[in-house]
């Protein structure tokens, strides 16, 4: 590809495809050369409103069809989008309206925009579906002239460690992104994908809508997840491809319709946004012979793709994220040096040393806006993004994700990985999913804690299911508490929020 940002990859494929379809949302088709026509159409209107290149605007939208264009439209008029949680808080929304700067947000008016109560003490709202409106195309669309270094979106994190933090995505990231999405995974004119992540999540966005578009596939909109409607939408719509956490798949396979489902065009199941049990990896295999297999490992500091494991690959491998996409670097940091010289502490694959996992490459974002401390801490001088994450990495350069960095357990000096210890306790027959989290231990530091959905009609024990897993992790890391739950809180992306696992007492066992 050799478009310079968004505004042109999507122009150009316009140019290419006209007649196939962009964008599909119930009854709703638009071809490329519509959803330009559209996008055109909303770029104008906002630099009649006053928008110019480099202005922010906030997006606080369900997934759709609107969305895609008003995401289009900010892209060509020059601004940079502000992808904004539907699932904050009005206090949290304006926040991010605050941090970033926003000269206005767009908001659908026909639903409850509760959440925006605070933006007019911040900017105006406008109304998608006034912006979305037929209209002249713009004659100018200054955003086909920036380039791969300026902003295109400002994404903020999750907040799982504290206030979300914006991630500056350039357009030369998402245009190296949509370029791994078809390299990767051989996208082309026909395929189809089922848009179920958020649009302001990385996946959603970045590598599903930016990412299909620049390569001529059709992005269906499913505003809301449930796992009947996928179902439907999977065979209804043909879809080719599907990215999503696994906790979508696995509910979608419990619904009663599910045997009898034609998923017959599915040719890629895509996963990623959290931890994957290699028991399940054959077990999916088994559910969907006719797919190939991914499993993604990513981060919305890199733009969305860093590392893929992908069909026999991941069958051998059920353990690993893959190895890093074209164009990246994938290290491990064994946590010395870290005030020293540029690189020091990076040690090379097959060294069997767990440590940091560090990425390097053209989808490595410009920082965090507004956050010179936070970006100097994160983002290297010499181009190295550190993940947050644990793992290791083995001779033939394929990654193991060990843990969050954050979430590692030290229980009396030992390091004890809650991925790992996950990995075990999922196989216990009585355990539908499992999170592993830290608690306080006076004598310890921390104890290891297990938070458990039981499958129906199952009950366990602390002493069963340490007794289980006694032969097959070391006693230090064995659960000493052990709380049912009857589902773990996740983020809008999907990653169980392991910060909110605390529970009262008189719910764990010990």
């Amino acid at each position: 590809m050799t478009a310079g940002n968004v505004g042109e990859l999507f122009l150009g494929s316009a140019r290419r495809f006209p007649d196939l379809a962009a964008v599909a949302e119930g009854d709703t088709r638009l071809s490329y050369a519509e959803l330009a026509h559209r996008a055109s159409a909303i770029a104008g209107r906002l630099i009649r409103r006053g928008i110019r290149p480099g202005d922010r605007v906030g997006l606080l939208l369900p997934n759709g069809w609107r969305y895609g264009a008003v995401y289009l439209g900010v892209q060509l008029a020059g601004a940079v989008a502000v992808l904004v949680n539907t699932r904050l808080s009005a206090g949290e929304v304006e926040h991010v309206l605050r941090d970033s700067g926003v000269a206005a947000l767009v908001v659908d008016a026909g639903r409850d925009t509760g959440r925006a109560a605070a933006a007019p003490a911040v900017c105006p709202l406008w109304d998608a579906e006034e912006l979305a409106a037929p209209g002249p195309a713009a004659a100018d669309l200054p955003g086909t002239a920036l380039g791969g270094g300026d902003l295109a979106n400002l994404l903020y994190t999750s907040g799982t460690t504290g206030s979300p933090k914006g991630a500056m995505q350039t357009h030369g990231n998402l245009v190296a992104n949509a370029g791994t999405v078809g390299g990767v995974f051989g996208i082309g004119p026909g395929d189809r994908t089922l848009v179920v992540a958020p649009m302001f999540h990385a996946t959603g966005v970045n590598s599903q809508w930016v990412g299909f578009l620049a390569h001529g596939g059709t992005a269906v909109m499913l505003p809301q997840f449930s796992a009947g409607a996928m179902l439907r939408s999977l065979a209804e719509e043909r879809i080719t491809f599907f990215a999503g956490v696994t906790a979508m798949i696995q509910l979608m396979m419990a619904d009663p319709a599910f045997p009898d489902a034609d998923l017959g065009a599915l040719r890629t199941i895509c996963f990623g946004g959290g931890p994957v049990t290699p028991s399940l990896v054959p077990h999916l295999a088994e559910a969907f012979p006719q797919a190939r297999l991914a499993n993604v490992w990513g981060q919305t500091e890199a733009t969305s793709i860093t590392t893929c494991a992908l069909g026999d690959e991941l069958r051998q491998r059920p353990w690993s994220v893959g190895r890093a996409v074209p164009g990246l670097q994938v290290a491990v940091h064994d946590g010395s040096g870290l005030g020293s010289g540029l690189g020091s502490g990076l040690v090379p694959p097959g060294a069997d040393v767990v440590g940091e996992l560090w990425v390097r490459g053209p989808t490595v974002t410009a920082g965090y806006w507004n956050r010179a401390e936070a970006t100097a801490e994160t983002f290297r001088a010499d181009g190295w993004l550190r993940t947050g994450d644990v793992g290791r990495i083995d001779a033939d350069g394929y990654v193991q994700v060990l843990d969050r960095l954050k979430d590692m357990i030290i229980r009396g000096g030992e390091n004890v990985y809650s991925l790992e210890v996950e990995t075990v306790l999922a196989r216990h027959p009585a355990v539908a999913e499992v999170a592993v989290v830290g608690s306080p231990d006076e004598i310890f530091g921390e104890r290891v804690r297990a938070v458990v959905v039981l499958r129906p009609g199952e009950r366990l024990t602390l002493p069963e299911l340490r007794a289980w897993a006694a032969d097959r992790l070391a006693e230090y890391k064995l659960p000493e508490d052990l709380s049912v739950v009857t589902e773990l809180p996740r983020t809008p992306a999907g990653k169980v929020l392991k910060r909110a696992l605390a529970v009262p007492d008189d719910a764990v066992t010990r």
